[in-house]
């Protein structure tokens, strides 16, 4: 009869072996169990710690114009991460919104002097064009911003930054008046502001004012870009300065101060401030019931730009319409 005793000892290990690697991985598991918050949170400070990284790396990257898309991409996917990880901290929405952000400049929007001064008087939504990413953009930086205000029970260190989110947006949105918006926004502490929010905070806070019709306001604005501490790129030429007041003289319904102003401002060179000033000029004659007069500025304007701006005989055809007994040599069409 075989004995089989010699393999006792290796089944008894192999035993032991196995009920050893049960009861590491149960302790494992009941550690994880009790500690499960703690591992949670352990994640999330890995996500915002590689989300703030994300936002101080595009903000170099802008500086020296080198923020590539992917960059973008990068930024939007790790604060999105970080969100997900911590849904309760405002902190991961702002930064989602923070990296909406960049995709207008994708798009090519820039808010500098030049396209403040374009589209002064203008729909804010002709500024940002009709793109579907703008749109889409604008709405979801605004929810996050939302969200992380909602969120937070105390200012966080971004509040301001989150803040110039919604003043954005608010623009954008439309559903209060200029008045309110630069009520609710316009005394934002701009030294707080990221570096690429310093003159988008000056283009929103003077469109909004020149909306307003707020000429006191126009008139700080002007005096603050002038200071030593000011560190927006928004600054204006005296000429610039006379347009500006002269728009907000306009919208308050000062008219005899707005022509002055406006009328210092018109050259023979044919660029965006001479042609809103003659438009606005014509625009006020026609108010005051001197039609004609505005019909006759319009056009020999468009007769010395080479009929090229199609926007005049629709202007002239408007006003013809409200003032029937007034004439015009143009070809506007059929008045009915």
């Amino acid at each position: 009869m075989m004995n089989h005793s010699r393999y006792e000892p290796h089944r008894k290990k192999k035993s032991k072996s196995t009920w050893f690697l049960f009861i590491f991985i149960l302790g494992i598991v009941t550690l994880g169990y009790f500690y499960r918050r703690d591992i949670y949170f352990l994640f999330a400070r890995d996500q915002s710690v590689r989300a703030e990284k994300a936002k101080e790396k595009s903000i170099d990257l802008w500086k020296t114009g080198n923020l590539r898309e992917q960059d973008i991409t990068d930024f939007q996917n790790i604060s999105q991460t970080f969100s997900e990880k911590d849904p309760l901290d405002p902190v991961s929405f702002h930064l989602i919104a923070r990296s909406l952000y960049w995709n207008l400049v994708r798009l090519g929007i820039h808010f500098d002097t030049s396209s403040l001064i374009i589209h002064l008087g203008s729909n804010f939504s002709d500024f940002i064009g009709h793109t579907q990413l703008a749109e889409e953009t604008l709405d979801q930086i605004f929810w996050n911003s939302r969200q992380a205000e909602a969120l937070s029970t105390s200012p966080f260190t971004d509040w301001e930054n989150n803040r110039v989110l919604l003043f954005l947006t608010e623009t954008n949105r439309q559903v209060k008046k200029p008045n309110v918006i630069t009520a609710e926004y316009g005394n934002l502490d701009s030294e707080k502001l990221s570096a690429e929010f310093q003159s988008m905070f000056m283009w929103l806070l003077t469109f909004n004012t020149m909306q307003a019709g707020d000429a006191n306001g126009l008139e700080k604005i002007i005096e603050m870009t002038k200071q030593p501490t000011y560190k927006g790129e928004i600054k204006f030429s005296p000429r610039e300065e006379n347009f500006l007041k002269g728009m907000g003289k306009f919208y308050k319904k000062d008219y005899v101060g707005s022509l002055a102003l406006l009328r210092s401002t018109k050259t023979e060179n044919p660029d965006k401030i001479t042609e809103t000033s003659i438009f606005t000029e014509a625009n006020i004659f026609h108010l005051q019931n001197l039609t004609q007069k505005g019909i006759d500025l319009l056009e020999l304007y468009y007769e010395k730009t080479g009929k090229k701006n199609p926007e005049i005989p629709n202007m002239i055809k408007k006003m013809v319409l409200e003032r029937p007994t007034a004439k015009t040599k143009i070809d506007i069409g059929p008045l009915k």
